[in-house]
């Protein structure tokens, strides 16, 4: 499928009002939260009209960096969820059980220790780290699972319960032994928004596109792919290469949202699932809706963990668990519990 056939096809009003919607919802949650302010407010301050001063500070500088910045690692998490799914064959691939999540938070912890106690820092460093034990959990939660050729789904979900449970026990070592200088980092890992900055925005939005151009690019072998790796290879695709390259990108993508935003679970594992079930399999189709799905999924969570209990906050983390829980038990048993 390319973008000229797609936005032709039957999809695009659906996509088309799906978007008008994603716009809706983010000019709402600008809109609200500790303070409130009227669409007229945000829209003026958008367009460089605003005169008070300390509303376009607010609404600049804190409050769109943030929802920008969450629907951003929505529309990350879901896009990969939808990905390793489509090329594991696997229902319950997703960042959050393959470990991913859990090797780029230990890589951002170990990074923040070697900072804050020993004065080790590099360029990009907390990223560089991130993404290195995102491979390597990654890489462990595969070898684990690999029967001969396969990797049977039991396997891997196991195999990536028990990987992520080691990286987040040695995490909370860290946290422990060094509690005065990393305690921080408990509601870190329970994930949280509350710091973005546009810097975040820029290099959130850098990702998706990087990991959108890719997809774009591979959506046939994809489409091939997600049918198996038979029917791959009598197709004349090399599945190994494919499937490495997108995992890699993935990881990449999901390990730089993680040591920013810290772990959140179930976006990238119950938004592809919806998105599916929906509109089909089809990769660019199904991406394209993950992207504005996940968002959505994430700026209303973010939504309501700073607004339930304002002025405390509850990390996003256990917002999207809270959602995502019920919502994947439902999908569940709508399916007959054949994901």
């Amino acid at each position: 499928m390319n973008l000229k056939k797609f936005t032709k096809g039957k999809n695009f009003p659906f996509v088309f009002l799906f978007f008008f919607l994603s716009l809706f919802l983010l000019l709402l949650f600008i809109s609200k939260g500790t303070i409130n302010f009227s669409f007229k407010d945000v829209l003026l301050t958008i367009f460089g009209r605003q005169d008070n001063k300390m509303f376009e500070n607010i609404i600049l500088n804190i409050r769109i960096p943030r929802v920008l910045g969450s629907f951003l690692v929505g529309s990350i998490l879901a896009v990969s969820g939808n990905i390793l799914q489509l090329i594991i064959q696997n229902p319950l691939a997703e960042p959050y059980l393959l470990g991913i999540s859990s090797g780029a938070s230990f890589g951002a912890v170990f990074y923040t220790a070697l900072v804050k106690i020993f004065g080790f820092s590099i360029f990009f460093g907390m990223q560089t780290f991130s993404f290195f034990f995102a491979v390597l959990s990654t890489l462990l939660v595969f070898i684990l699972a690999k029967e001969g050729k396969k990797f049977p789904i039991m396997s891997l979900i196991l195999s990536g319960v028990i990987i992520s449970f080691l990286f987040n026990s040695i995490t909370t070592l860290f946290t422990v032994m060094y509690w005065k200088n990393l305690i921080h980092v408990n509601i870190w890992l329970l994930g949280s928004t509350s710091g973005l900055s546009w810097n975040d925005v820029y290099m959130f939005f850098g990702i998706l596109i990087i990991l959108m151009t890719l997809i774009t690019l591979l959506s046939k072998q994809l489409n091939v792919l997600s049918m198996g790796d038979e029917m791959a290879v009598f197709s004349g695709i090399n599945p190994e290469k494919i499937k490495l390259l997108l995992i890699l990108i993935c990881v990449l993508a999901v390990s730089i949202a993680v040591s920013i935003t810290g772990i959140i679970g179930f976006v990238g594992l119950i938004i592809p699932h919806i998105i599916r079930m929906l509109k089909g399999p089809k990769s660019l189709t199904s991406s394209v809706l993950c992207v504005l799905g996940g968002g959505i999924f994430l700026t209303f969570a973010d939504f309501i963990s700073r607004t339930v209990f304002s002025p405390a906050e509850l990390p996003i983390g256990v917002v999207t668990s809270l959602i995502g829980a019920p919502m994947f038990i439902y999908v569940m048993k709508r399916r007959g519990n054949k994901l």
